[in-house]
């Protein structure tokens, strides 16, 4: 066993103690490499199901690029042209929300459809805050929301409210599902089988879903997503993901080249580490990555380009992974 695989495998046992559950796969030197178990022993695998939450922004994001591509809009499209006739769309300074403000978090759109206070409060009871969403929910929300600055100016401010309209847009535009678009553009085309949102799982699938849980013990609702799916309504696997991020490392052996390098274009703007959906990091290795939260589940991934190596951590429990990604990709060195 080399000293890396001996770090990964200290990883796992350590997080596992305070987790109900865990999964680490890497890609480094063109393999791949999946462990995992549950805190009472049971064995999971590159093929064990999770909620991966907001990692499925990246797809999202990928979708937008890939649009841009085939030609079908641009990223200074403004986010109206594409949604329902008469759909209200907040504006300030006469700048409209354009396609790449979604998906960069720069629309100065608030964080959450909903009431931050209520879901909280579900969230910690266990339950999903989002259970009530509708599509309709969320343009009603959209219309109501007040910008908190002008589109395309300030900092980075996440907001799952932008990048579901955003998956909503898309869909609309080209008069498909935001789940059918992304097993049509992006699961077939990486040979991603087991990416799907909770409505598309099949029987077998679903025997493969890991239950999530808010802590030891404590189990935690689903979270289906169906009114903000491009928010974060994925699951997928350890296998999956790291197939999908090797198309990050290796864009031209794949279908999607041109729009994998799109959303790895950094922003001008020095302040804005982000691409399209990825966010960067750059020491002491350039690292592109995401994480994932829904109210059972946690996850991990990022990539290292000039490295050539990738990770991706899934946990059944909401207890953040990002430390433990960034501790496994070190000791990749």
């Amino acid at each position: 066993m080399e000293k890396w695989e001996a770090d990964v495998h200290a990883e796992l046992e350590r997080g596992v103690r305070r987790r109900a559950g865990l999964v680490i796969g890497v890609l480094r030197d063109g393999s791949t490499s999946v462990r995992g178990r549950s805190a009472d022993g049971a064995v999971l695998d590159g093929r064990s199901m999770f909620e991966i939450g907001s990692i499925t922004k990246t797809f999202t994001s990928l979708l937008l690029a890939d649009g841009v591509v085939r030609g079908e809009w641009s990223l200074a499209t403004p986010v109206r042209d594409l949604l329902p006739a008469g759909t209200s769309v907040p504006s300030s300074a006469g700048v409209e929300i354009t396609l790449e403000h979604l998906a960069t978090h720069t629309s100065g759109l608030p964080n959450a459809p909903i009431p931050i206070v209520a879901g909280s409060v579900q969230m910690l009871r266990g339950r999903d805050p989002y259970a009530g969403l509708t599509a309709d929910g969320l343009l009603r929300a959209l219309g109501g929301a007040k910008l908190k600055r002008t589109p395309g100016t300030g900092s980075v401010h996440y907001s799952n409210l932008g990048v579901g309209v955003l998956g909503h847009a898309l869909a609309h535009a080209v008069g498909r599902t935001y789940a059918d678009l992304v097993e049509e553009r992006i699961c077939r085309p990486l040979g991603l089988a087991d990416t799907r949102v909770d409505g598309q799982l099949s029987v077998v699938q679903r025997s493969r879903m890991v239950a999530g849980h808010r802590g030891r013990g404590k189990p935690a609702a689903a979270w289906p997503l169906d009114g903000m799916p491009a928010a974060g309504a994925l699951r997928s696997t350890a296998d999956d993901l790291l197939r999908y991020l090797s198309a990050q490392l290796a864009p031209d052996r794949t279908e999607l080249a041109d729009a994998i390098r799109l959303t790895h274009v950094l922003r001008d703007d020095p302040k804005l580490m982000v691409g399209l959906g990825w966010m960067r990091l750059d020491k002491p290795h350039r690292l592109w990555w995401h994480n994932g939260g829904t109210g059972g589940y946690r996850s991990y991934a990022g990539f290292r380009p000039e490295r050539r190596d990738a990770v991706v951590v899934l946990s059944n429990q909401s207890r953040s992974v990002d430390l433990l990604g960034l501790r496994v990709l070190r000791s990749l060195d």
